[in-house]
């Protein structure tokens, strides 16, 4: 989640907590500019969207996906030291290794976007999907039907990510100790 202050945006966190699904940060403001700018200025960010969260909904997020990902080009800092900074907060992280397209400027229809994620989805024993919930992403919330009901006919088994979840990460976590 981000951190959209509307209350249309807290109903949701709420109900995210409620019906028992993962409540996870992808960080307050989303701005890539200002978030990667600094350690300083990702530790206020993370900070924010942490606290934010919890006052809204008393759960306390435990896994954080990054914006463009661990792996993105766009940081000013090196990303091993936003990782052992989540690290030392006892966060972990979550790339995708299996990615709907609908984070691309290319406009998948629904029906591919389903194709992308199946063709994939069997390389992996635990499949992250890169899927975005954006007002824009039309495409992606007709797919996830189908998708569902794609996935569950071939066997698959769909969870929350969760501490028993494998960990599918572009950079390896790392420790303070290890850079």
């Amino acid at each position: 989640m981000i951190g959209q202050e509307s209350e249309e945006a807290k109903a949701l966190y709420k109900r995210i907590v409620d019906e028992g699904h993962t409540l996870a940060m992808h960080s307050f403001s989303h701005k890539y500019n200002a978030l990667y700018n600094s350690l300083e200025s990702f530790e206020n960010d993370f900070s924010r969207i942490q606290n934010y969260l919890y006052e809204v909904t008393g759960q306390e997020c435990l896994f954080y996906r990054f914006p463009g990902g661990s792996s993105n080009h766009v940081s000013k800092t090196d990303m091993t030291q936003f990782i052992s900074y989540l690290n030392e907060q006892g966060i972990t992280y979550f790339d995708w290794n299996v990615s709907s397209g609908d984070a691309t400027s290319q406009a998948y229809t629904p029906e591919e976007l389903v194709e992308n994620v199946m063709t994939d989805v069997v390389k992996y024993k635990t499949s992250i999907v890169l899927m975005h919930d954006a007002q824009a992403k039309i495409s992606t919330v007709k797919a996830l039907e189908p998708m569902i009901e794609a996935l569950q006919g071939m066997g698959a088994e769909i969870l929350p990510i969760d501490e028993n979840t494998t960990v599918v990460q572009h950079i390896a976590a790392v420790s303070v100790d290890q850079q």
